[in-house]
């Protein structure tokens, strides 16, 4: 909906409108789609009614069923790669952690799910609230994304208190989009963020220096079925001021996802595709292209967490690969710029819920 309050104005690099974001997502009843500048406070799901296929209004336990949300934090620090995440589909509440050592090459991993949810563990809000599971603490203050680990893994101990700060007048990616017969999704990212705090990995505390963060933030009321490709660099501003998340398959219709930080700038991309090669002796290869010549890239995993869940009524297959990018992206101002060895990780996701 285009509200008369909130007008778009087109960003003259990209050619995409971006609006004001509002102070809820869910107005009058209905959802602000488009891209936003700066984060939504609220949803707004108490505005929002769900019907079905047949324009039935669903009584509210079934509209809260058909909610879903997850919420995932990644750490980029010269040693390790941390993914922590957590999920909500309604009836089902599960999350995980797993730690990379890109010296030694092992994965440590912890995964968890409750097939019945009796109450909430995720906070609605991308801007205040906190969200919980076993061990992991993800608090949002006034749209400030922490991170709180005690965990376990494998007999590696994770102990950790993170604060993830973006630059000055860096923006976060975020959107609405519809999804669907008469759902919608929130998305909410940023990449390439400062950490400050402490993290210790087996009693060892880790410099954070050089190391980033990012996090994400998706919930709606969805389709059945989902699936997505997606891929995140944090960067490392000691050597390439470069951030990026770029996605395919997550939006039904309208915008896609994909964006860049350059020294914590955000510039908005036009839709890409990925290539996964798996044929033998290939590695399993991903290529990220752009059709209007944005960037391309080549992603080799080294590693990858698998998380399969089956339930009464869903089905979960989520892959994590942990590799390095190459390649080449163009900045804001249309200059290409060089990928050389990046970490970072990619996602293959699907879903039947």
């Amino acid at each position: 909906m285009w509200s008369e309050d909130i007008t778009p104005v087109k960003n003259p690099a990209s050619g995409v409108f971006t609006r004001e974001a509002p102070q809820s997502l869910v107005m009058g009843g209905m959802p602000v789609f488009g891209h936003f500048d700066g984060m939504v406070k609220t949803l707004g799901l108490e505005q929002f009614h769900l019907t079905d296929e047949l324009d039935k209004p669903l009584p509210h336990w079934q509209q809260r069923l058909h909610f879903k949300q997850q919420e995932f934090i990644s750490i980029h620090s010269s040693r390790y790669l941390l993914g922590v995440g957590l999920t909500d589909i309604g009836y089902s509440n599960s999350g995980y952690c797993y730690l990379f050592d890109q010296i030694s090459g092992k994965l440590f991993q912890q995964r968890w799910q409750y097939p019945i949810a009796l109450k909430r563990h995720l906070a609605y809000s991308p801007w205040q609230g906190t969200s919980n599971g076993k061990g992991i603490v993800i608090k949002r203050e006034q749209g400030q994304w922490q991170l709180i680990l005690r965990l376990s893994l494998q007999h590696v101990d994770i102990n950790a208190e993170l604060t993830l700060t973006p630059g000055a007048l860096s923006l976060p990616m975020t959107l609405c989009c519809p999804s669907g017969y008469n759902g919608w999704s929130y998305a909410q990212q940023h990449s390439g963020l400062k950490l400050s705090g402490q993290l210790a990995i087996n009693h060892e505390p880790q410099p954070l220096s050089r190391a980033r963060g990012g996090y994400g933030f998706w919930a709606g009321y969805t389709a059945g079925q989902s699936h997505w490709r997606w891929v995140c660099i944090n960067g490392d501003y000691a050597s390439a001021p470069l951030a990026l998340n770029l996605a395919s398959g997550i939006n039904d219709t309208g915008s896609c996802q994909n964006v860049l930080w350059q020294d914590g700038a955000r510039h908005l991309l036009t839709p890409v595709h990925f290539n996964i090669d798996d044929r033998p002796g290939r590695e399993g290869r991903w290529r990220i292209w752009s059709e209007r010549e944005e960037l391309d890239l080549w992603f080799t995993p080294t590693g990858h967490f698998q998380l399969r869940q089956r339930g009464l009524r869903h089905r979960m297959l989520r892959r994590h690969y942990h590799g390095m990018f190459e390649g080449w992206v163009r900045d804001g101002t249309g200059q290409q710029q060089s990928v050389k060895q990046q970490p970072g990780i990619a996602e293959d996701f699907f879903a039947s819920w």
